[in-house]
């Protein structure tokens, strides 16, 4: 998928999205779900047998959406994102991909990027869709 295409996608899939952003915010011990086995995958808490419900339901919407990672973080000042990656190519260090972004308050030290076009904003507030790329994208 592109960036162009990403905002019908998400209008498409709305509903799946925000509960998945929805149980990452209601839960902070949840931080990060992926499909495949999270034998590795460290939360913020340990593992309690209600999390691993919330993680199940997580990768459920994920296996529909047709997506592999969901994360979330929620920074010292209160502020909280959440992101969906849809698609990837390459490896997590040197390759990019595209991904959506829920933030509560978007940094202001990430406009320039929105002036560039490396992040777009979605047709709903508060949703950004983000070309991931191992080089600076705004030079």
């Amino acid at each position: 998928m592109e960036i162009d295409g990403v905002d019908n996608w998400f209008r498409k899939n709305e509903t799946e999205i925000t509960s998945i952003v929805e149980l990452f915010k209601n839960d902070k011990c949840l931080r990060r779900v992926e499909l495949g086995s999270m034998k590795y995958i460290r939360q913020n808490c340990e593992a309690s047998p209600s999390q691993e419900v919330k993680i199940q339901n997580i990768q459920s919407k994920l296996s529909k959406l047709g997506v592999v990672l969901a994360t979330s973080h929620f920074f010292e000042d209160g502020n909280f994102v959440s992101s969906i990656l849809i698609n990837r190519s390459g490896i997590a260090v040197s390759g990019g991909g595209l991904r959506i972004n829920y933030w509560e308050n978007f940094p202001s030290h990430r406009k320039d990027d929105i002036e560039c076009e490396a992040i777009i904003h979605l047709s709903k507030e508060q949703w950004y869709a983000e070309i991931l790329s191992s080089e600076a994208p705004c030079l």
